[in-house]
């Protein structure tokens, strides 16, 4: 069997990044997906460890050219199953359908929530199976004609931290906020800044990372209950992910937002994800910021629904672009989606990307300072 973790598009590289991190080899990287072999300690190190990935699936099997919906139920009914699934389990079936002959999820599910159910009973030897046990989400991915059966091991998406108590309109995504930290120059040597911290996920997830906090430390996941898991790898894998903290660093991150309110909420989820020690919170207007020499910059300015006053969206990223002037060793990264936002800071990003916060399509442009001491 194999492992698949999934992500935003424009994220796969950062998630192959991190895996082999994790010293786990990648197989494939795909459009929004990541593969990788299962093993109990592969599949329980990413859903801790992974800080971009959403989810993380074990592909039961895969077959190529499935046209019909016999040969999809025949496809599920003959799949070994019993060395994940008992009896009492409770199925929940999901299907996705690109570019294939099937093209209705409705149906998808229906023939394979029933024969998934008549493989387990002729596994078991089950006449009826009651499903009052934990939860296991299936889905059949269908693309080009090749299906995939797969199994959710993570239960709420991995961007569910658990540490933000409160937020704002239109936040970001944990995992997002924390691939724009990855997608920079940041490190615990320099200092960095988010003028527009708003619930503070930006500066919490990069204290979160030069701390090496596991971003699924203290949560729980689907893959608990499943038979084809060792127990003993969670245990192992948190109490190890505990040691590995460095509480010695000294860290210099600063988040700052007009609006006290959420510079308020900002703290408490700051404290909530055990970072508030690393990271000082002022109420500041950007016009009025001041930058150290080669720091770092990463923000999502507002725009859109998030601003009553659409001039007020132009001006806010035209104080950023005469910070860029004034403060020329910086390094700015900055997520937006205001069309023109490069105009705005009259000044042509290094390199911009495409990335989504989950339907939002926004850039992150990139402009990189010298490095500091040169």
């Amino acid at each position: 069997m194999e492992c698949v973790a999934t992500c935003a598009f424009g994220l796969e590289a950062v998630v192959r990044r991190e895996l082999e991190a994790l010293g786990i080899n990648v197989l494939a990287t795909e459009n929004g997906r990541v593969r990788f072999p299962f093993t109990s300690d592969n599949l329980v190190r990413a859903n801790v460890h992974l800080r971009v990935a959403e989810r993380i699936f074990i592909i039961l099997g895969e077959q190529e050219n499935v046209t019909t919906y016999d040969a999809l139920f025949d496809f599920v009914r003959t799949l070994e199953l019993t060395s994940c699934f008992a009896p009492e389990d409770r199925f929940v079936m999901l299907a996705n359908s690109v570019k294939s002959t099937l093209y209705s999820p409705r149906d998808m599910q229906s023939i394979g929530k029933k024969a998934l159910v008549d493989n387990i009973k002729a596994a078991t030897g089950c006449h009826e199976l009651l499903e009052n046990g934990p939860t296991r989400t299936l889905t059949l991915e269908l693309r080009n004609n090749h299906v995939g059966l797969w199994l959710d091991t993570t239960g709420a998406p991995l961007h569910k931290r658990g540490y933000r108590l409160n937020q704002g309109d239109a936040p970001l995504r944990e995992t997002l906020a924390a691939a724009l930290v990855s997608l920079s120059f940041y490190g615990p040597n320099r200092t960095l800044y988010d003028p527009f911290c708003g619930s503070g996920t930006v500066v919490i997830e990069a204290a979160m990372m030069a701390k090496n906090i596991a971003p699924g430390l203290n949560r729980s996941f689907a893959f608990e209950t499943l038979r084809c898991i060792d127990k003993s790898v969670l245990k192992h894998t948190r109490r190890e992910a505990l040691r590995a903290i460095d509480h010695a660093t000294p860290l210099r991150i600063i988040g700052t937002d007009i609006n006290p309110k959420m510079v308020a909420i900002a703290k408490e989820n700051a404290a909530e994800a055990g970072v508030e020690d690393a990271i000082v919170f002022n109420v500041s207007d950007v016009r009025a910021m001041r930058f150290d020499d080669y720091a770092v910059i990463i923000t999502n300015p507002p725009y859109g629904d998030r601003l009553n006053d659409p001039q007020e969206a132009d001006a806010l990223h035209e104080a950023l672009g005469q910070l860029m002037k004034k403060h020329a060793t910086c390094s700015y990264y900055v997520y937006t989606a205001l069309p023109g936002a490069e105009q705005r800071f009259k000044r042509k990003a290094d390199r911009t990307r495409v990335l989504f916060n989950g339907p939002i399509k926004a850039r992150y442009y990139q402009y990189y300072g010298p490095k500091p001491g040169s």
